[in-house]
């Protein structure tokens, strides 16, 4: 069978929520896949694993299909930037994957497969499910109301950081008042993101589990933090592991804060929350 399948990026974290908080963006990866005499892969869209790297779209694909498949990949989500580019992969692949083999790809037992594989749940439910998730200690993914006033724009600079050299930096074990810090920190964040109150999301930033031991990982993000503050961001944190900056925004400083984005050299990507995971169909 033939089928077509797409995965939307996904900024995690968004400051306190490390690990439990993921937010779908708009660019995608797009996966079309049709039975083949033997596996095969194409890449189409701006980026791709460069050489030695793993191709995370055939690799899940391999892991559910029962027969070989040609697959097209037109991906738009950055590499190594902190927006999910693994997430949205493996999601478009096990999707496709299993809609070329059984016409049907289930969201929960994508979810399940893709977060095996994966190792980070929140930014794959993101890349599932749509909008904005919260990874309970307990139970299924949950996905938050966001105030409609509250716009995502993620500056997109030109350096990358591998995920893992990223995590290698976070303590295992936290202080006990480091924590506490935290915990205030993500109920000013959820509290904001209900409500869109700016002075709930100034709360929110300054996160000590995992931004400010990466911050000489990759400089440059304390500084587009900083260029989005200055420019009325009312909410910027680490997209994910970097070096990617989240800003949260209103209609009025929208373009202040993209252009500031813009002239410290960056591409802006987001704009809105991306409501729609996981998108499937079949061809003929």
């Amino acid at each position: 069978m033939k089928a077509t399948v797409s995965a939307p990026a996904s900024t995690a974290n968004l400051g306190p929520g490390y690990d439990c908080l993921g937010m779908a963006l708009s660019p995608r990866c797009v996966v079309d896949a049709d039975s083949a005499p033997d596996w095969m892969v194409e890449h189409v869209g701006r980026f791709a694993p460069g050489p030695g790297e793993t191709d995370a779209v055939i690799e899940a694909a391999r892991k559910v299909s029962d027969h070989s498949l040609k697959l097209v990949v037109d991906n738009q989500v950055p590499i190594g930037k902190g927006l999910g580019s693994s997430a949205a992969a493996l999601v478009a692949g096990i999707a496709a994957g299993l809609m070329a083999s059984t016409g049907e790809a289930p969201p929960d037992r994508v979810f399940r497969l893709a977060a095996e594989m994966e190792g980070h749940p929140e930014q794959v439910a993101a890349a599932v499910y749509g909008g904005v998730i919260l990874m309970p200690a307990e139970g299924p993914p949950m996905r938050l109301p966001v105030h409609p006033g509250l716009r995502p724009l993620v500056a997109v600079p030109e350096s990358r950081l591998a995920t893992e050299t990223a995590r290698g930096a976070v303590e295992e074990v936290q202080p006990l008042p480091r924590v506490v810090r935290s915990l205030a920190r993500m109920s000013a964040l959820t509290a904001g993101l209900l409500t869109g109150d700016p002075q709930f999301l100034a709360a929110a930033h300054g996160d000590e589990i995992h931004e400010a031991p990466r911050a000489e990982l990759s400089p440059e993000v304390a500084t587009l933090m900083d260029v989005a503050r200055r420019a009325g961001a009312l909410h910027a944190a680490r997209s994910g592991a970097g070096p990617s900056v989240l800003a949260l925004v209103t209609a009025e400083n929208e373009a202040a804060v993209r252009a500031a984005f813009e002239r410290a050299g960056c591409e802006v990507v987001g704009g809105t929350v991306e409501a729609t995971g996981l998108i499937t169909s079949l061809g003929e």
